[in-house]
């Protein structure tokens, strides 16, 4: 259908060139015969109705090309959707063909798993078995030595808690000691403070006792000083 349409556009472009150079030619060769006996006036209106119909020809051969060019590109498009579509079938079924495969190798994969796994079941269940006995006689034996355990374990249960009493009578006897000591270091530290602040204020009040001595002496020589310079004044 591609192959006669291109054979189809070559023809009618073929016959659209002939239209035109036909009209192109009719309109600039000079006619014989009928234009012989007619005026200028009349062979000038025959000339530009000669022209006008040239140009309508072509403009409609214009118009059909243009058509048939717009008709090529739309069966182009059509054939290139119709290509694309093949392609995308042909994919799809490369698809569903890998996806047939890929799910019956899985199956193929949980068969052999289910198999594996009925196999296992099969072993554990015996080996479940075998330890269920040995659990039991361990059991039994573990039982027997609970009961022969239980009276040396409770002898030993009661020296452990004579044991553990004598220890914690130590604990809060030295507890006892070590509570005195920490108060009687901090009675002593207490003490120490108290004569250190006392012997603090003692000789603030012996700095004072010196100070206020000096300040009444220096006062007694400012004021005698004072006395003789006012004396030596009045004399004057």
């Amino acid at each position: 259908a591609q192959g006669f349409g291109s054979r189809g556009s070559g023809c009618c472009w073929g016959s659209f060139a002939v239209i035109a150079m036909t009209s192109a030619d009719a309109g600039e060769l000079p006619t014989a015969g009928p234009g012989e006996g007619l005026s200028p006036s009349q062979m000038q209106a025959s000339l530009a109705a000669a022209k006008e119909s040239r140009k309508r020809a072509e403009l409609d051969a214009q118009l059909l090309a243009n058509r048939i060019a717009l008709l090529k590109q739309e069966e182009e498009k059509a054939w290139k959707k119709i290509e694309e579509t093949r392609k995308r079938a042909h994919e799809i079924k490369d698809l569903r063909s890998q996806n047939e495969q890929k799910f019956a190798a899985k199956e193929e994969f949980y068969k052999n798993k289910w198999d594996s796994i009925k196999a296992a079941q099969g072993q554990n269940h015996d080996h479940r078995e075998k330890s269920r006995a040995v659990r039991e006689a361990a059991r039994n034996g573990l039982m027997e030595a609970r009961h022969s355990n239980a009276a040396r374990s409770k002898q030993q249960s009661q020296q452990i808690l004579l044991h553990k009493k004598e220890r914690e009578a130590q604990e809060r006897l030295a507890n006892l000691e070590r509570g005195d000591m920490i108060k009687q270091k901090k009675e002593e530290a207490k003490r120490r403070m108290e004569d250190e602040r006392l012997a603090a204020l003692e000789r603030s009040r012996d700095d004072y006792d010196q100070r206020a001595a000096q300040e009444d002496l220096l006062r007694s020589r400012t004021e005698a000083l004072v006395s003789n310079m006012e004396k030596e004044e009045m004399e004057l």
